[in-house]
This record gives C-alpha cells, structure tokens and sequence, in this order.
C-alpha cells in the first residue's frame, strides 16, 4: 500500500469512527432528541408519543428532561450551532421569545388541513399546541357541600363563603381572577386593567392564608384539608380528587395555555422532527396522552376515544372549555416584566 493510500485509508476510517459508537441506526438520521418537562407528563409523552412514532416509522426518539424555561437553552444551541436538542416542548410564551428579535423556530410546514379538527390557535407556523392546562378555581365539597362558591366573585365573597383560602404567589393568574370578581366578562379581560386588578387584589389580600408556589403544594392543600378553596392548575386539582380529597374544579371563569413543540432553527434533523410533530397531532395518540395526565388534549376528536368521566375532568371538553378563556400571550409578553415586578412589591407592601 502507497503511503497515500494509506493515509487516505486512515482519514476514511477517522471519518467513519464516530458513527460506529453512537448506537444510532444506519445514517446516523433515524434518532432525534425531544427536550420534554419530564416527570409524570414526561412519562405520558413517552408512551403516548415517543415509542409508537418510533414504532409506526422506524425513528428513535430521545427524551431529555429541560429547564422549566427552556429560552435560554434553546437560544445557546441554535447560536452555537450544537443541535442537542432537535425538538422542545414550549408555551405560546416561549415561542414568542424564541421568535422576536430574532427568529430561533424552524417552520412545520405541517398544511392547515392536518389540524383542521384542532382547538383554535394550537397550530401555528412554527408550533403545535398538544396539552391544554388551565387555571380554575377548586373547593372542598366537605366544607361547602354542593352549593359552593362558582365565581371568582364568590371567592371573594368572604361573609357568604366563610373559610380557609389559597392562591398563587405569581401575577399571571391572580390578576385575571381579581378582575373577573370586579365584574368583567372573560371575553373583555385583555388588555388587563392593571390598576383595576391590584385595587380588586386589595380587598382579597387579608383573606389568603397561603400564597401556593409548586402544582405539589397545591395539590397538597387541597387534598388535606389545610385549605377550603384555592385557584388551581386543572391538572392538580385532579390530583387531589384521584387520592380520594372530596374536591370539585370549578370551570367557570378558568383561563388555559397549552403546551406544544417547535423546532430549533438549524437543526439537521428538521425534517425528522416535523415528521414526529405531526404525529402528534393523531387523536388516538392525544388519548393516551390525556388518559395518563390530566390536561385537555388539543385535537377535538381526541374526545372520541375518551370516556366521558375522563373527559369531565378535561379543560377541552366542549362542556369545560366553554366557560375558559384563552390566556393572552402577546399581552403578558410584552407586559410580564413590569406587573411580575409591581405584584412581587404588593405582596410585601
């Protein structure tokens, strides 16, 4: 062998080397990674996503768990060109700082026609929408019985609804619920009136013997008594109820976000990721899904394959979701910074 042959021979086999211990199939391009929130709804996604795409196409899907806000993460790897991620669950919230002012999603190309059986505005240009969670209210039915409060103005209606009161350390929740006890309509509530909200927080203030800070707290408080009512995330609250808590949700005057994927802008396996979102789009998929975790799923026909005593407990069914209102993203953020800051000083005022 000529000593260029062989040098050749060697930068083939240099080449060819780090293929041979990924474990990966033929290609290197049949594996992807998912960022996910992990936990039980990561569970939920392996089983009901992750193994039957890999099942149904021959793709190996990676779930890793991110931070709880995946922005500066996604950011880093798209600027550095490193790609460990070809896939991420995010909020509405992250797509828009992900998208301004500088564009870090890559496009679905998924046609509108795919998610024609979709909840309105779960499948943009460069996001899917898969799990609806929502902000309602919950209250012991052991301290209330079948006439409890059903309004935000119930809650705060002290002298007719006597009790113990929880709710969240956190502006995004709070102010839409202070407003809608001052009397507007769900369909008004943005832009929010800010002032209106903190005047109307005031009067409540005194009454909340807890300020909740984790979906684990919360659930604990319901399910023990500790508290008699409390705002909630759905999926919580139904926490509660499945450990035995005599807990009802109340879905009147609840709001909801979703959350769902996209794509970091640059990734080789773009095309691959596509593939995989657009898959969770499938009805039957959602089911299982929705069956595990108790949020709503984004495709309507989901509801199909669903009991209905699962899907009362669901912000998306059609009997839930009519008394929520879609948060307003594009208000919080372009507000967030500025109440987050005001409501951090009126808990302290």
């Amino acid at each position: 062998m000529t000593l260029l042959s062989r040098r050749r021979t060697l930068q083939l086999t240099a080449l060819a080397a780090p293929f041979a211990w990924t474990g990966q199939r033929a290609f290197g391009a049949e594996q992807i990674t998912i960022a996910d929130v992990g936990g039980a709804p990561g569970e939920a996604i392996r089983k009901a996503f992750y193994d039957p795409f890999e099942q149904a196409t021959g793709i190996k899907v990676v779930g890793v768990v991110h931070e709880s806000d995946p922005t500066v993460q996604f950011k880093l790897l798209v600027d550095a060109r490193t790609f460990i991620w070809d896939g991420c669950m995010v909020t509405p919230t992250h797509v828009l700082n992900l998208s301004r002012p500088k564009d870090y999603l890559e496009p679905l190309n998924i046609p509108a026609a795919a998610g024609a059986n979709l909840v309105p505005g779960m499948l943009t240009r460069n996001w899917l929408g898969f799990s609806v969670f929502s902000t309602t209210m919950a209250y012991r039915t052991d301290k209330y019985g079948a006439n409890g409060p059903q309004s935000w103005a119930d809650y705060w209606d002290v002298a007719k609804f006597p009790g113990r009161r929880a709710m969240y350390r956190a502006a995004n929740g709070p102010l839409e619920a202070a407003l809608m006890a001052d009397g507007v309509a769900p369909k008004d509530l943005y832009p929010l009136d800010v002032n209106r909200a903190f005047r109307k927080l005031d009067q409540i203030k005194p009454h909340i013997n807890v300020w909740w800070t984790s979906g684990a707290q919360n659930t604990q408080l319901l399910q023990s008594g500790e508290v008699d009512m409390s705002d909630t995330w759905g999926a919580r609250a139904y926490a509660a109820i499945s450990s035995g808590a005599p807990v009802k949700i109340v879905w009147n005057q609840g709001v909801y976000s979703t959350d769902g994927w996209s794509i970091p802008k640059g990734t080789p396996r773009a095309d691959l990721a596509r593939k995989f979102i657009e898959f969770c789009i499938k009805p039957e998929q959602q089911a299982i899904y929705c069956g595990m975790v108790a949020n709503g799923p984004s495709n309507t026909r989901t509801f199909d394959h669903l009991s209905a005593e699962r899907a009362a407990l669901l912000p998306t069914s059609a009997t839930n979701i009519r008394g929520l209102v879609a948060v307003d993203n594009d208000w919080w953020g372009a507000n967030r910074n500025r109440v987050v800051e005001r409501f951090q000083d009126w808990l302290i005022g």
